[in-house]
């Protein structure tokens, strides 16, 4: 009897995401676990060995957590910042606005403003039914979120080849070139990568 293996498209299965990023994984860190067999081309991991990867996915670098979030999840979280953060009827780039923003002469945020986008932000999202869960429940998501919106980031915390830029800037523009679906893709790759995620809140 053969026994059946796992390959790279299973393990991609597994996680949510595709294959070519398993592929990628396996290039650019040295300690994905290694497959038991290789023929040609082809890699094949031991079914037992599932658990042994899932570990490791959790743990890479960059990643407090493995970031498979539901298609429910980024789309709330995509129309929040399009008609509670962004401008739903301007261009992406045009800055901020929310109840209260304000901005001073020269078209900057006034003071305390990023601070008030960013409790602004967390609630708009709280009331959509989503809370933030993190592995560390003393973390503070009102640092978090201000980490994730306004500040330049480094491969050692989100790993190589990834967006490190300002999500928005003292103008209150989204990085150029960005839109709301990439603000709801970061914002959740960022999350994860400091342990944390959205989970709809489930009422009874």
């Amino acid at each position: 009897m053969i026994k059946k293996m796992l390959g790279v498209g299973d393990i991609a299965a597994m996680f949510g995401v595709e294959p070519k990023t398993v592929s990628i994984w396996r290039l650019r860190y040295p300690d994905f676990p290694e497959p038991d067999i290789n023929v040609g081309e082809l890699a094949g991991w031991d079914p037992g060995r599932a658990e042994e990867i899932e570990v490791w996915v959790n743990r890479r670098p960059g990643r407090g957590r493995k970031t498979v979030p539901t298609e429910h999840v980024q789309e709330v979280l995509r129309r929040i910042f399009v008609y509670k953060f962004m401008r739903p009827d301007d261009f992406a780039w045009a800055p901020i606005d929310f109840p209260g923003v304000e901005y001073d002469e020269d078209g900057l945020l006034a003071d305390g403003m990023q601070a008030k986008a960013t409790a602004h932000l967390i609630e708009a999202i709280r009331s959509q039914g989503h809370e933030f869960v993190f592995e560390d429940p003393a973390t503070n998501v009102t640092a978090a979120m201000h980490h994730i919106l306004w500040d330049k980031w480094t491969e050692d915390e989100i790993g190589e080849h990834q967006f490190i830029g300002r999500l928005f800037n003292e103008r209150g523009q989204i990085y150029f070139g960005c839109t709301a679906f990439d603000a709801a893709t970061y914002t959740i790759q960022r999350l994860a990568a400091l342990g944390g995620e959205l989970r709809p809140v489930h009422r009874p």
